[in-house]
């Protein structure tokens, strides 16, 4: 990988942002840089797409993310410390200067989900290649099966999933400018093993005489994406109506009673019901039509990815996992669109005739099949040269329904790549294993007959 000037490269992406004083606030996710702006309209996006190391540009979801990939990390940390931000928190607290964007509910909505999990996703993926590790330990040191040490290290790998909903709403009380520590409190409150205990004993539980449903909420988002907006909407409220000396004294205690109770009578079960539809959703796709459901998110993937769109599927995952057991639609789709990029990568590489291009294009595709990394892919190749985003798409629905028709289930949450596959999916990885292969000949055959054209590879090397 070629040496870059990380400072470089940060001081002109913030001066294309509109500087720092435009930056409202700025996190990272595993691959793009996410600012949130004052006013959107002083951003070049033009010149940030321009600059060397920067793999494309995308606002969505009211953020302005720039795609980084490999290079996210050192650029990210030359961001904040170039500027004194706080990663992740709000950097000025003036509202926007410029016009407001308008949004219709479901860019809302749709964002509100993005902004709350996207803090979540580095850990989920920490904590699922933990899992991964551990599964596959027992098979070089049988010792290792059964010991306290794996028993402890399995606590850590499973935290991320189990305290998910903490991890969300802390997000999500962030993307709504609420005090992160209420949400999480109440959040946590219904993961308490007390309650646990008490629903497991089947223990009838009343709040102010009211009964409360005898749920577990562990691994669930929608009651984490509920409890936040409540939590704002009544802090606000009681900041309005408390006198100046007694809000150090009442405005958390009562928010967290209020959202509390809210939590335990109606916003955790709504949510709870709300997910267990969704998730059978994803059940009955996956028993009836699987093909169709997994080819068609596969095929969709680039353009979720692209958006910033695809954060947003990982908590519904977890919830298929704990709920019925499995995922049959999300990972698989995953999977395969990852590697359908390689392939595509691989139809170039075999299509062009300039040497120092088929090079690029070979590495890109094992970054995407190997690794599951699968931006420079994208934005190195796939989509800078367009046809082969057909080839990314055809062979990823290809590869879906072969998987789903041999019955391939992730039962484990981890990474999306070809190596994660036996221990994500168990007893069904050879069904997957072979629709990744079909997905990457697939892909590789439509974008060698589609062609591409050369000429933007020669304007490239003329500069």
């Amino acid at each position: 990988m070629a040496k870059i000037d990380a400072k470089a490269i940060a001081q002109e992406i913030v001066q294309h942002v509109g500087g720092p004083e435009n930056v409202n606030s700025v996190a990272h996710c595993m691959t793009r840089a996410r600012f949130v702006l004052k006013n959107v309209n002083k951003a070049d996006q033009e010149a940030l797409k321009n600059i060397k190391g920067v793999l494309g540009v995308i606002y969505s979801g009211g953020q302005l993310q720039v795609i980084l990939g490999a290079n996210l990390l050192p650029v990210f940390e030359e961001i904040v410390k170039q500027n004194n931000f706080t990663q992740g928190a709000v950097v000025d607290e003036n509202l926007d200067d410029g016009p407001k964007e308008k949004q219709s509910i479901p860019q809302i909505v749709l964002g509100y989900v993005q902004a709350s999990v996207t803090p979540l996703v580095p850990g989920l993926v920490a904590g699922g290649i933990l899992k991964v590790i551990l599964m596959l330990l027992p098979y070089v040191m049988p010792s290792f099966a059964g010991s306290s040490t794996s028993m402890v290290l399995g606590w850590i790998a499973n935290a991320p999933f189990y305290f998910m909903p903490i991890f969300v709403a802390y997000g999500a009380a962030k993307k709504l400018g609420g005090t992160e520590i209420y949400a999480m409190l109440v959040t946590a409150a219904l993961l308490t093993t007390e309650w646990v205990t008490a629903v497991g004993d089947g223990t009838a539980i009343t709040l102010f005489g009211i009964p409360c449903r005898a749920i577990t909420y562990n691994g669930q988002l929608l009651p984490a994406l509920l409890i936040p907006i409540a939590a704002y909407y009544i802090e606000k409220g009681l900041n309005k109506v408390i006198p100046g000396i007694l809000k150090s004294l009442l405005v958390g205690s009562l928010t967290i009673l209020v959202t509390g109770a809210l939590a335990f009578v109606v916003l955790g079960p709504a949510g709870r019901y709300l997910g267990d539809a969704i998730s059978y959703v994803f059940l009955f796709l996956g028993d009836h039509v699987p093909f169709i459901a997994v080819a068609v998110l596969a095929a969709c993937l680039p353009w979720m990815i692209m958006a910033g769109m695809h954060t947003a599927l990982s908590p519904f995952m977890i919830q298929n996992m704990d709920t019925i057991g499995y995922d049959a639609v999300i990972r698989p789709a995953f999977v395969l669109h990852n590697v359908a990029e390689g392939g595509a990568c691989l139809g170039v590489a075999l299509r062009t005739k300039d040497k120092e291009f088929r090079s690029e294009c070979l590495s890109l595709a094992v970054g995407a099949i190997v690794a599951g990394v699968t931006e420079p892919a994208i934005y190195g190749c796939n989509l800078k040269y367009k046809k082969p985003m057909y080839g990314v798409m055809g062979g990823a629905a290809i590869g879906g329904i072969v998987a789903s028709l041999l019955g391939a289930r992730a039962f484990v949450f981890g990474y999306s790549n070809i190596l994660a596959i036996a221990p994500m999916f168990l007893s069904t990885a050879w069904a997957m294993f072979i629709g990744a292969a079909v997905a990457i000949v697939a892909a590789a055959i439509i974008t060698y007959i589609l062609g591409i054209d050369e000429g933007p590879i020669k304007a490239a090397k003329r500069k």
